[in-house]
Formats: structure tokens, sequence, C-alpha cells
């Protein structure tokens, strides 16, 4: 029994960074996961075809208008088709000013460019997502670990209080309350076992795994990592936000679309040519038909200055659209960067201090109770505050991973954790 006790206590610390598990099952690396993410994600995808839809979009905003070929026979008497006097054929084409036909393929341009945009966004909310449940599936594997090695030393010590009052040397209520301790061990290990099968149903779908595929263990690197300043950070994510490049670029797009409101004063031109004959005589020949629009009109100038009105309104709303959403990602770097922080100070704290003077007060607490000189509550205490004091490390730990990726998507990069000043 004092062999089995000892030896619980020697792998609780192993617990808390990761180096233990008893599921035995095979590691599945972080870094696959992403790679399936990116090959199969469905959102992804969506997103990819999306820019594809919007970049063929280009060669057509520059070509020309569908023509528009009439067939016409006039001075029919009594609708009599075969007493025409005239039978006209004719081919029309539509020219719009060059200016207006280079400025909507400009448009159609910053227009692609949004979709490539979106479609970089979307891989960062996807992997910022599948690195949080990863963490998560991790958290809760290394809690089952703890719990079940919890288990087992609550086990052996109602063993003891059974033990003990059998022989008349203990109470009751203390082998009660060690069976009481032993059911919430078990509990606790069930609703652990319930959310991993939650987070990894997640991990799947993200990955578009089949539901019956399974993903594995659950890795971290031994030390976290984390070295950038705010404001390295804060000059990266103006750099590479794609969001923040989507509002850029809408800003170009409405300043495009005010530039084509004003060319839409400049008239486009109309050519045909038109084949006429003459079914009761001899005349066969050719017309041509050339014309403009007017939109300096007196009775369309209103519409036009409409357009022009609408557009400058679109400019300024999305100018302030930019100004918002680069505030909102600077706030979300500085906000993430102090939960970085925090999370890692608190892990530190937890390793150095902490744990080992929680893991020296059980152990004393455990080697009394064995020999009778500490009684059951003071060694559930002591057991107690070890595991909570781990349970902890483990969440800081998590917290540190969830708001590092958190802090990869407002950034925009997924690799900033080593970045040096």
């Amino acid at each position: 029994m004092n062999r089995t006790l000892v030896f619980v206590l020697i792998l609780l610390p192993a617990v808390l960074h990761g180096q233990q598990d008893s599921i035995h099952e095979p590691i599945i690396p972080l870094q696959h996961l992403l790679d399936e993410a990116l090959l199969r994600n469905p959102e992804i995808q969506a997103a990819l075809h999306q820019m594809s839809v919007v970049a063929e979009r280009v060669p057509q905003a520059g070509g020309l208008p569908d023509p528009e070929l009439t067939y016409m026979r006039e001075q029919m008497p009594g609708f009599r088709w075969s007493e025409a006097m005239m039978q006209k054929l004719e081919l029309m084409q539509m020219f719009r000013f060059p200016s207006k036909v280079s400025a909507q393929t400009d448009l159609a341009q910053i227009q692609a460019e949004h979709a490539h945009h979106d479609h970089l966004e979307k891989i960062n909310e996807v992997i910022a997502k599948l690195k949080t449940g990863y963490v998560e599936l991790w958290y809760l594997q290394q809690a089952q670990v703890l719990s079940r090695e919890n288990l087992l030393l609550l086990q052996q010590l109602a063993e003891i209080a059974r033990t003990r009052y059998s022989v008349g040397s203990g109470l009751l209520q203390d082998a009660l309350k060690a069976s009481v301790e032993v059911g919430k061990a078990e509990n606790q290990l069930i609703v652990l076992g319930q959310k991993e099968r939650g987070v990894v149903a997640m991990i799947r779908a993200i990955v578009d795994r089949p539901t019956a595929d399974t993903l594995g263990r659950a890795v971290l690197p031994e030390e976290p990592v984390f070295t950038p300043s705010i404001d390295t950070l804060q000059t990266l994510a103006l750099q590479l936000r794609p969001m923040l490049q989507h509002d850029s670029m809408v800003v170009e797009e409405s300043r495009t679309m005010l530039s084509l409101a004003k060319r839409e004063y400049l008239p486009d031109l109309k050519v045909g040519v038109q084949y006429v004959t003459y079914p009761t005589g001899d005349f066969r020949g050719w017309s041509i038909i050339a014309g403009i629009t007017l939109p300096f009109a007196p009775w369309t100038l209103g519409k036009a200055g409409g357009r022009v009105e609408e557009a400058t309104a679109t400019v300024n709303r999305s100018t302030s659209v930019y100004r918002s959403s680069r505030s909102m990602v600077l706030a979300s770097v500085r906000d993430l960067y102090a939960r970085v922080r925090s999370a890692q100070q608190r892990l530190r704290r937890y390793r150095a201090d902490l744990l080992p003077e929680a893991r020296q007060a059980l152990r004393a607490s455990f080697t009394a109770y064995q020999t009778g000189k500490a009684d059951y509550l003071m060694t559930i205490d002591a057991n107690r505050m070890y595991i909570d004091l781990s349970m902890e490390a483990l969440m800081a730990r998590m917290e540190f991973e969830q708001a590092l990726a958190d802090m990869e998507r407002a950034v925009g990069d997924d690799h900033i954790a080593a970045i040096k000043n």
C-alpha cells in the first residue's frame, strides 16, 4: 500500500507537464490537423470557390454589351406578311465611353481582391478555431490523467480509512467521507470524458473527417514560448490582418464607384448597320445608324446627380468602417497581449512555487495519515489543494495557448510566438 501511494505521488508532477498519459492513444500533431483543415475545411473551400467566382468577373467587366439583332417588316396592309412593302435586318452594338470601361474593370479587380482577403480571413478564423479546440482537447485529456491519478490516491485513502474503522482505530465518518470523495472523482471523470468527446466532434467537423474517425492524443511543447512586444504585434497587425486589408480595399472600391458615377455624365455610343429590301420592288441596300446617349439631358440630370451623392456617402461610410476596424484590431491585440502575458506569468508561478509547495504538503499529509499522526480532513484538504492547483495550472496553460491562437488571428500571422523584437 505504501509503495502505491509513493508511486502515485511521484507521477502527479509529470501530469502537469503533459509527460504522462494513461490513455495510450497515438499522438496527433497539431500541424497535421492544420494541414488537413487547409485542404478540406468546407468553409475555406467555399471561400476559395467564391474567390474564383469573383475573379472570373474581371474579364467580363471590360467586355462589350451584347449586340442587338432586329428584324422588321413594315407597311403590311392588314398584317398580310407577303404584302409588306419593306423589310429590315438591323445589327446594333453599344460602346460604352472608354473611361467608364476602365473604371468598371478597376472595380471588378478590387472586388476580386476583396474575395482574396475574405479567403485569407476565413483561413485565419478556421486556424484559430482549430488551435483553440486542440488546446482544449489537450487540457481535457491531461485533466483526465490527473483525475485518474487522483482517483487512485482517493481509493487508497478510502482503503486506509475503512481498515482503520474495521480495527477500531478510525471513525466511521472518515470512511464514509472517503467513499464520497471517490464517487466525486469518478463523476468528474465522466464529465471530462463527455467534454472531450464534444471537442473531438468539433475538431472532426473542422478538418472534415468522418464522424466515426478518432483523433488521438494532443500534445503541446514543454515550455510556452512568447517573446514579441506589443508594439511589434500591433505593427504586424496593421500590415498583415486580412480583415484590415479588406476594409482598406472597400474604401478604394467606394472611391472607384464614385469615379464611375461621375463618368456616367459621359455619353455612350451606339453604332449599327441595317440591310433594307423592298419585296415588291428591286431595291436592295445598306444603312448605317449611329447615336449617343444623353445623360446630361435636363430631365435625367437628377438621376445622375443622385448616383454621385450616393457614391460620395458610400466613400464616407467605408472610410469610417475602416477606421473603426483598425481601432478594434489594435484594441484586440492589446487585450490579447495582456491575456497571454497574464497566463504565462501565472503558469510560471504555479510551476516554480505553488505546485512544489502543495506537492510537498500532500506528501507530508499522506505520510502522517498513514502513521496515524494526521486526521482524514487534514489529508483530504492537502489533496484537494494540490489537485485544484494542478487543474488551475493546466487551465493557465490552456488559456495561454488559446489567447495566443486568438492573438495570431488578430495579427494575421500564425507564427508570432517566437518573433524577436
